[in-house]
């Protein structure tokens, strides 16, 4: 619906409009003089302003804001390095599909082709980074251009969408509103022929297994999956790092495992095995098709949006539709369905492998150098409660993490797995103890990534956010370095210095611990969690077994 008011205002207060009314509560960003006229439009009221100590972490919590809740989170910075700072966090989001909206100040239109102050071609680098971007050249298009950005953001595939808001437009006033906010029209399932074509053809297989990526762990299509494994006992699922906590405690007999990253776990034996694989929500970027399909299988495509055709993806079948009105229907299709004796008593020993693994790698003795990083990680699961919300960033931590760490719903274990983005993990944290009050947060990094995002504890601080941020240290990038020993035989670039951990955290009105035995961990830890306000426990781990983890299981398990 049209409308246009007797009274014009300034169209920067048109942005904070449209931003609240589709239901947007929190603005993260960096101010400054070309976006100013937004940030003194926030002092009259809109969405919370969180004020961050660098571009690449405000759009690291937006990205956050959108995973945990589906509403783009939006990060608002300034023109020139302001815009460029945001290149990371928002390739990062585009590609494993979180909701973000970027709005970047501009110089005045006037100045816009000039070599003048902080003037860019910031449309060219953002459409890279982006799968929306606009300039907003005229104060009356403000109100349609931030809707139609943040129905970009929302839409499947979801991701990241860009404005460049001029410094002169926001200054501009508009009388331009759009009075009622259309939502993204909902899709409906899969054609009922497709569904019942699929239903045949798994219903004919000795071997079917479900791999359930990120758009299948949304609440509604994890609510119908449960739903799905509840009335097949025993139907195999593979969870994506994106996908992990998506098997309930209830339905654990239907657990095999998390992949993602080495071919070498339970789960890629189930998924080798498999003649016919259902991929539910399933991008090829969580886990290349390469390393989990040689083309012996039919696959079933169930996905809101087209199948991306690969030497190593070409579906059977294409279930294109809303992903848990189509699982749904799926559901009601494969009634009495029921797994051959063969096939259970195959998938009975790998969930006794995926044990084995946790009860094998937990029992090593800790090393010389600190404790071992798999007991670390089961001692954590351990202590957390099912609500809690974990965050993992990147490096030989988050291994070991989407190995053992087992999580019993959604969007509660987090990762990046799409382009592997170091720092991430902090600013997660404290976004999602603005979207999550009241329950645990934890976040885990190695000390390399640690401190690509560790200044945001004043952030924290300021905020009152209570997180227990854990470091397993190795004073090294050992995700690197241990895969260049498997290339090389030899590490290079890899090392990095020690840091005081307790005085850094300290430095910022934050709790920090240091852990100087393994037996000390767990009390260390039930303290962090306990205490109020952001506190960081550093762990010293031993990564002498890591070479291991590239270590390839047998090809034919079932042989």
């Amino acid at each position: 619906m049209h409308a246009t008011e007797t009274h014009p205002v300034r169209s920067a207060q048109r942005v904070i409009d449209e931003l609240q009314a589709r239901g947007v509560r929190y603005i993260f960003g960096v101010p400054g003089a070309k976006i100013d006229q937004v940030y003194d439009a926030l002092a009259d009221g809109g969405p919370r302003l969180v004020v961050c100590r660098h571009e690449q972490n405000a759009a690291f919590m937006a990205a956050a804001v959108g995973r945990l809740t589906g509403i783009p989170g939006v990060v608002l910075v300034t023109s020139g390095p302001g815009t460029a700072n945001l290149a990371t966090g928002l390739v990062t989001a585009d590609t494993e599909g979180d909701p973000v909206l970027a709005l970047c100040g501009a110089v005045p239109r006037a100045g816009r082709l000039k070599r003048t102050h902080q003037s860019m071609n910031a449309e060219t680098l953002l459409a890279a980074v982006t799968k929306y971007t606009g300039e907003v050249d005229d104060p009356d298009n403000v109100p349609e251009a931030v809707a139609n950005a943040l129905r970009a953001a929302v839409t499947e595939p979801r991701g990241a969408a860009a404005l460049i808001l001029p410094s002169d437009v926001m200054a501009a006033p508009t009388a331009e509103r759009i009075a009622r906010p259309p939502a993204v029209g909902a899709l409906g399932p899969a054609p009922a022929a497709g569904v019942e074509r699929a239903a045949r053809l798994i219903r004919s297989a000795r071997r079917p297994a479900l791999l359930a990526g990120a758009r299948g762990a949304g609440p509604a299509a994890s609510a119908a999956v449960r739903a799905l494994l509840a009335g097949i006992p025993g139907l195999p699922l593979v969870e994506t790092f994106q996908a992990a906590g998506l098997v309930s405690r209830e339905l654990e007999s239907h657990y095999l495992g998390r992949v993602g990253l080495f071919r070498n776990q339970p789960g890629d034996m189930v998924i080798g095995a498999a003649d016919v694989v259902v991929t539910v929500g399933f991008d090829p970027v969580e886990y290349d098709p390469a390393l989990w399909n040689a083309g012996a299988r039919e696959i079933v495509h169930v996905d809101s949006i087209p199948a991306q055709i690969d030497n190593r993806y070409q579906p059977a079948l294409e279930l294109r539709g809303d992903v848990a009105a189509t699982v749904g229907e799926l559901d009601r299709a494969l009634t009495g369905l029921t797994l051959n004796d063969e096939h259970r008593m195959e998938i009975a020993a790998q969930r006794q492998a995926l044990a084995a693994i946790d009860d094998i790698a937990g029992s090593r003795d800790h090393g010389l150098t600190g404790m071992n990083p798999t007991a670390l990680v089961l001692r954590l699961r351990e202590e957390l409660a099912d609500d809690a919300t974990v965050t993992c960033d990147v490096g030989s931590n988050y291994v070991y993490m989407a190995r053992h760490f087992r999580a019993y719903r959604p969007r509660h274990l987090l990762f990046s797995n799409g382009q592997q983005t170091l720092g991430v993990a902090l600013p997660w944290a404290i976004a999602a103890t603005l979207v999550r009050p009241g329950t645990q947060v934890v976040s885990v990094s190695g000390d390399g990534g640690f401190l690509y995002s560790s200044m945001e504890l004043d952030t924290a601080v300021r905020l009152g956010a209570t997180f227990t941020h854990v470091i397993m240290r190795d004073n090294g990038y050992d995700m690197v370095g241990f895969q260049q020993l498997l290339k090389f035989g030899r590490k290079v670039g890899v090392e990095l210095g020690d840091l005081d951990v307790v005085r850094y955290a300290e430095a910022f009105g934050a709790h920090g611990h240091r852990v100087r035995s393994s037996e000390e961990f767990v009390p260390t830890l039930r303290r962090a969690l306990a205490e109020p306000g952001p506190s960081v426990v550093d762990v010293p781990v031993d990564y002498t077994h890591n070479t291991e983890l590239y270590a390839h299981l047998s090809d034919d398990p079932f042989e």
